[in-house]
């Protein structure tokens, strides 16, 4: 990003360019992946980025790196239970890591992290009007690799970027609902239609031809859904 551009004129542009990226993803885990290229981008002196998105409690619901050291920093991090990441996601406030050679907070992250190549790290919380849903990070390979301005850039765009993720969030979880509705309707309806057959082919009252049904699955080892379907496709030849 243009260093010279004044910061606000530099955040409108990087906060379209977010709404285009992030807007005309389908699943999160391509918004989130789409959000950590752009960090890369806007943050200049960043050797790679990341985001992860957490539920209530701290656990990843998805994650995206623009490269692998990044992702194993990460990965560092949720299996020891601490980090900048997991700080700024639980404190929701922004961590700045000037060295890790020398940062005291986490001292069995940065002992972990000695022999990879990042040096100083920016974390920042991606907040909602419900909290935090993650966290999202930029590294250097350098010690003190983030100015000021550097720091207040990733402020100001995870705010915007928090709110279109959620907006992903809640469309990626209502067509998981609708299309998990929809095979929970067609599984009720083939029951419905496979007993019926069974009434038919063998003079059997409902809940008998039910229960006919329900032990032919059990016997068979098979889910009654799958069964009601054979039996349905079976009259129908």
């Amino acid at each position: 990003m243009d260093a010279d551009l004044p910061l606000a004129d530099e955040l409108a542009a990087l906060t379209a360019r977010l709404a285009d990226l992030l807007l005309t993803h389908d699943t999160v885990d391509e918004a989130v992946l789409a959000l950590a290229q752009a960090l890369v981008e806007a943050i200049p002196g960043t050797a790679g980025a990341g985001v992860s998105l957490m539920d209530g409690w701290g656990r990843r619901t998805s994650t995206a790196s623009t490269d692998p050291v990044v992702l194993d920093a990460d990965q560092l991090q949720y299996d020891l239970g601490q980090g900048p990441c997991l700080s700024a996601w639980a404190q929701q406030t922004t961590m700045n890591v000037e060295d890790t050679h020398t940062e005291t907070r986490w001292p069995t992250w940065t002992r972990a992290v000695a022999d990879l190549p990042l040096r100083s790290v920016i974390s920042s919380p991606l907040l909602t009007r419900d909290g935090a849903i993650g966290a999202l990070k930029v590294y250097s390979p350098a010690p003190g690799g983030f100015d000021s301005r550097a720091v207040r850039v990733i402020e100001l765009l995870a705010r915007p970027a928090a709110l279109m993720l959620a907006n992903t969030l809640a469309r990626d979880s209502a067509q998981r609902l609708s299309d998990g509705l929809i095979r929970a309707l067609g599984d009720r309806d083939a029951v419905r239609t496979a007993t019926g057959v069974l009434m038919e082919r063998f003079h059997l009252g409902r809940d008998l031809a039910l229960a006919t049904l329900i032990t032919g699955s059990r016997e068979r080892h098979e889910p009654l859904n799958q069964l009601s379907r054979e039996i349905i496709g079976d009259a129908q030849l």
